[in-house]
């Protein structure tokens, strides 16, 4: 068993070492701890101005100063070579920005009463270009997914698809306050955009960045220390046939109650003829508050969720409850944060006992355009007959062009 540990981990430092000999490597995810920078609002950085996705030149540079270790001078007149895409060997031209990403990950998990399970994921490999002329804004990804990302999937393979998580065009409007529309597959306004897609808030609401991206049309405003956005959703067109695609509408506010601490509500309401799992007409509500707070001791961030969720379907029993996370963000060394994370969750049909997780995580921006990752995560599993144990260990690594 260790000798075959042992050769997965080889693997996995093989493929990420070829990786960054090959691409030397733009798209970030979220970070939503940046507040500890000031940086309440995602837009500055990112093209999709609640946060995640491809980045501007200025986030590239912000990237590269404040979040990897040893970054250069946050500040500086002109971007440094490792803040551009691929470290400024191909220019490009003000108004494009190209990028992408590749995230691999080794999978072990143990179940009680079951063997052990290794596997090594290619999560993703994806580029991505961004356009902006004049206001007018144009981002998207395409990529290969060996396996999963079903929801983002343009060919109709159980496996090997062609995908794309996201593709809008936007105008945003000039004025004092920042006001952006868009149309296109984007991620959901909902909570705290974050990497950590599996967490139960993420799961359990359906508005994770993984491959739960919808179409529709948004209107995003800023203004002062108050940010919002509000999306139409016209459902999946990737998933087919129509019936089963969701309509509706997906919302959040956000306003920095003070300096260092936002607090933010969301709202989610959607429906669809045909339910992937109970095959009836559908209701899903998801509605809550969250929280991020960078606390007076500088290194520590918090951030929490809450939320109700609820599905109705006909001729079906109500599925409700509550889920929710609080997470602890420590950066002892700029590049380097530990973080202690404890999720729970109620949710499901008449009475049902409640779930824990707990991870403990390790993250190391270790060099430009390149981090690791290692989570190890435990969840007991509550039943109607009982419990059961769950413990995962993930290591990934990520390089982003």
């Amino acid at each position: 068993m260790l000798a075959k540990q042992s050769g997965v981990l080889a693997r996995l430092w093989a493929a990420l070492a070829c990786v960054a000999v090959l691409l030397l490597s733009g798209s970030a995810h979220a970070y939503p701890w940046m507040i500890r920078h000031h940086y309440t609002s995602c837009s500055a950085c990112h093209y999709d101005p609640s946060g995640a996705g491809p980045i501007s030149a200025y986030g590239r540079a912000v990237a590269d100063a404040v979040i990897r270790m040893n970054g250069t001078s946050e500040g500086a007149a002109e971007l440094p070579p490792s803040a551009k895409f691929l470290f400024g060997a191909v220019p490009t031209p003000a108004w494009l920005e190209l990028g992408g990403d590749v995230r691999v990950m080794s999978l072990s998990s143990k179940t009680a009463g079951t063997p052990l399970t290794n596997r090594l994921i290619w999560m993703q490999l994806d580029a991505g270009a961004s356009i902006s002329v004049s206001g007018f804004v144009a981002s998207g990804t395409l990529g290969f997914a060996p396996e999963g990302a079903l929801g983002a999937a343009l060919t109709r393979g159980t496996d090997n698809n062609l995908v794309s998580r996201q593709h809008w065009i936007g105008y945003q409007l000039p004025g004092s306050a920042e006001l952006m529309l868009r149309v296109g597959r984007m991620n959901l306004p909902f909570g705290i955009r974050n990497v950590e897609h599996t967490l139960w808030a993420k799961q359990l609401s359906r508005t994770s960045i993984d491959d739960q991206q919808q179409y529709g049309a948004s209107a995003y405003l800023g203004v002062g220390k108050l940010r919002g956005e509000v999306m139409g959703i016209a459902g999946n067109l990737q998933l087919r046939p129509d019936r089963y695609r969701e309509r509706g509408y997906s919302a959040y506010l956000e306003i920095e109650a003070t300096d260092g601490l936002a607090l933010g509500a969301s709202s989610l309401i959607t429906y669809r003829n045909l339910d992937t799992v109970t095959l009836e007409n559908t209701f899903r509500h998801a509605h809550g508050a969250f929280g991020r707070w960078a606390t007076p001791y500088e290194p520590l961030v918090l951030l929490t969720e809450w939320d109700y969720v609820f599905e109705s379907s006909k001729g079906s029993y109500y599925k409700r409850g509550l889920v929710s996370y609080l997470q602890a963000d420590w950066e002892p060394v700029q590049g380097i944060h530990v973080l202690a994370t404890g999720e729970a969750n109620k949710v499901g049909v008449r009475e049902r006992a409640w779930s824990y997780g707990g991870w403990l995580s390790y993250a190391w921006y270790c060099a430009p355009h390149a981090d690791v990752r290692l989570d190890g995560i435990y969840q007991s599993l509550g039943s109607s007959v009982g419990r059961d144990g769950v413990f995962t260990v993930l290591l990934q690594g990520h390089v982003f062009l």
